[in-house]
């Protein structure tokens, strides 16, 4: 059995380590990983039909491709020809737009983070009108960047009610010109600021099943990711946290992916968006969980 993993050049170095685990764990399970660079896959339509070369030659359609890179295109073009991919081109369209992610969500009536869609082009005279802290999102967004926190004025008075966190957001404003650099003309997802513990849950799904939770705080600023400096510690879901999870689950096919939430002031889980390309650096770091084989061993079942 072949599998392609699929990853682009720049993300290949970083990734070095969680690569060699699916070569290895791949070889214990009678597959062949083989490495495959999107920069040298090219694709399209040729003759009428589909077709796909690497490295300018053909290659042999593998069993089942890992597209650990984000292009819904492709995802989509290797299932028209036949090839299983994890995630799928549904998960990969809809969870790496994050407007599209929370409209669709929004039919299970969980607590979700107030969220308007802004074209890009919009997004300076909606920054003008906003009042209270707010982020600002990429929609494909990932790992946390293209996220700023907007402070209206530099000496926000805090108002009644309001969590001494929102008093104090002055250590992570960005100033607008900052902001719509950083967007690069992006289409963005506009927010109130949620969640004076500056803290959020990444919980890890392979396909019906909850495998992990993982807790991150933020040391510094209002955003948690591991990537980006965050403390992180595994957390046993509830529950009623659990039932949430499911609901969202049942949305959709999922392969491997992580679905985040912000924890409230009453610690409730607000959802916040599904990571597609899902880390797992913090998962290997917080258990002795075997991530890669757990997924390789539902892609076999699902073939």
């Amino acid at each position: 059995m072949v599998g392609w993993l699929i990853y682009s050049e720049r993300d290949v170095e970083k990734n070095k380590r969680y690569i060699e685990f699916y070569i290895e764990e791949g070889k214990l399970q009678e597959i062949q990983i083989e490495l495959i660079l999107v920069e040298k896959l090219e694709f399209g339509v040729g003759n009428n039909t589909w077709y796909f070369t690497y490295e300018n030659s053909e290659i042999s359609r593998p069993d089942f491709a890992i597209c650990r890179t984000i292009y819904p295109l492709l995802n989509k073009h290797l299932e028209y020809m036949g090839i299983k991919v994890f995630n799928n081109s549904k998960v990969a369209e809809i969870c790496n737009d994050k407007a599209r992610t929370y409209q669709y969500v929004a039919q299970l009536g969980i607590d979700m983070v107030d969220s308007a869609f802004v074209k890009s082009y919009m997004v300076e005279e909606a920054m003008n009108n906003i009042n209270k802290p707010s982020v600002i999102k990429s929609v494909a967004g990932h790992g946390g960047g293209q996220v700023f926190l907007l402070e209206p004025t530099p000496g926000y008075v805090k108002k009644e009610g309001a969590s001494e966190s929102i008093k104090n957001t002055t250590s992570v404003e960005c100033d607008k010109s900052k902001i719509l650099n950083g967007l690069n003309q992006s289409d963005v997802v506009l927010q109130p600021l949620t969640g004076s513990r500056h803290q959020d849950l990444r919980v890890y799904v392979i396909g019906k099943k909850i495998i992990a939770a993982i807790l991150r705080t933020a040391k510094d600023g209002f955003k948690s990711n591991f990537s980006l400096g965050g403390d992180v510690r595994e957390y046993q879901l509830s529950k009623e946290d659990t039932t949430i999870v499911e609901k969202i689950i049942s949305l959709f096919d999922f392969g491997l992916v992580g679905i985040d939430f912000i924890i409230g002031d009453k610690g409730e889980l607000i959802f916040n968006e599904i990571e597609d390309v899902v880390g797992a650096r913090m998962l290997y770091q917080c258990t002795d969980i075997n991530l890669v084989g757990i997924y390789l061993d539902y892609i076999k079942m699902n073939l």
